[in-house]
């Protein structure tokens, strides 16, 4: 570090960090000086990129005490969450998608009628002179982006991705994947119809 801020005109290479299985080797500091968390928010300066691959949240939250799982899954500026499976983390996922206003429809049927009787045959309320009234509202709700359901049903090949482009954070986006091995110049889709993915 102070050689990069000795010199901040000359390229200093990338270093990347890439860890599978991450749940199995994390830790958390607290309020002593190590820690992954730590490591992880002075890394960027650094030049250094981790690459985090973890099964699922619930899985890091049960290797972290209390709710440090927190702290540390704040530090990842970019997450891309593949198909879950757990109803926990599915709704973390869902909550840091956020939310936003989504244009909702609602309907309602009344109906009245005038000079009503029972029917001595049938037994159900009769009018002779009957209204029918429909109507259709349109409303703002706030609502997730990417509700819990989403994340359960992702296909191969498909993730829900809030990135970080170095400067500024995106929104979370619905991402098609394609695997490094397969031709770079068919779409996605494409890979799909034909059973490659």
């Amino acid at each position: 570090m102070p050689q990069i801020e000795a010199y901040p005109e000359q390229y200093f290479r990338q270093v990347f960090f890439i860890c599978d299985e991450y749940q199995h080797f994390a830790t958390v500091g607290e309020n002593e000086p190590t820690g992954d968390e730590k490591f992880f928010s002075l890394s960027r300066q650094a030049k250094c990129i981790p690459i985090i691959a973890t099964q699922s949240i619930s899985s890091l939250k049960s290797s972290l005490p209390g709710e440090t799982w927190r702290t540390l899954l704040q530090t990842f500026r970019t997450k891309i969450f593949l198909a879950l499976s757990d109803d926990f983390s599915a709704k973390i996922a869902s909550e840091l998608c956020g939310k936003e206003d989504q244009l909702k429809i609602g309907y309602n049927l009344s109906e009245t009628g005038h000079d009503t009787h029972v029917s001595l045959l049938t037994g159900k309320a009769q009018s002779n002179r009957a209204n029918l009234t429909t109507s259709k509202t349109y409303y703002q709700q706030s609502d997730y982006r990417f509700d819990m359901k989403t994340f359960t049903e992702l296909r191969n090949a498909q993730s829900v991705t809030i990135a970080y482009d170095g400067l500024n954070p995106m929104p979370p986006m619905f991402c098609y994947l394609k695997p490094y091995f397969n031709d770079p110049n068919k779409s996605y889709f494409r890979q799909a119809a034909d059973g490659e993915l």
